[in-house]
């Protein structure tokens, strides 16, 4: 959480501004996958933000603005946010 806030702090972002979170459902390995998953979902219930998930794949070239025309399209997932684990 601590690298979260310092990043926040760089940006100059408030925590309590963030009302949506994008967050990566893998595939990915079980731990890292769930660590990042929590920390999205306490802080989307705290601000009552809405949680975006997308796959690895959606994310071509590290193109994050590829995840806002998804989203706009309504292809991602905002109802429920599950991980894909990989082995």
């Amino acid at each position: 959480m601590e690298l979260i806030l310092n990043f926040l702090n760089k940006k100059k972002i408030e925590i309590s501004n963030i009302d949506r979170i994008y967050v990566n459902l893998g595939p990915g390995k079980f731990t890292s996958l769930r660590i990042s998953l929590s920390i999205a979902k306490a802080i989307s219930l705290a601000n009552k933000g809405i949680l975006i998930g997308f796959r690895s794949e959606d994310l071509i070239n590290k193109n994050y603005s590829r995840l806002i025309k998804f989203n706009k399209k309504k292809l991602l997932n905002k109802s429920l946010v599950k991980a894909i684990y990989s082995s």
